[in-house]
């Protein structure tokens, strides 16, 4: 009788650590369990609008953040591993002036893009007409 009270508390113990989970539970991955390789095409439009043109592999997450030099957070995005394609407008006309950077990054490799928005100048349109 003791030595089937001992075992059935050794049982006890032994299930109860192995179905404790030591791990985090906050769901946030720390690193990506798959790399996606891609490709970014970025350019801005005469509309201030920023494009953001990507093409990237089956399985895997990459992240899209646009920030400014204080690291202030503008647009952040994610694609999962079902997405292949992204095109992405992002209008800048409501930002200020400064300096911003696109980040994209699989988790591994981080592509960082430089952008500049300055104040527009007046451009003046000169008109010649010439009679005959």
């Amino acid at each position: 009788m003791n030595t089937l009270l001992k075992t059935l508390l050794l049982t006890f113990l032994v299930s109860s650590t192995a179905l404790a989970d030591p791990g985090k539970t906050s769901g946030k991955k720390d690193h990506p369990t798959k790399l996606a390789r891609y490709q970014v095409g970025t350019y801005i439009t005469v509309m201030q609008k920023l494009r953001v043109n990507i093409d990237k592999q089956l399985g895997g997450e990459v992240s899209i953040k646009l920030t400014d030099a204080k690291g202030n957070l503008y647009y952040d995005h994610t694609l999962t591993s079902v997405d292949t394609i992204a095109r992405l407008s992002l209008d800048l006309s409501d930002l200020n002036e400064g300096e911003y950077q696109l980040k994209i990054t699989n988790g591994l490799e981080m592509e960082v893009r430089d952008i500049k928005i300055s104040a527009k100048e007046p451009v003046v349109q000169s008109r010649k007409l010439t009679v005959l």
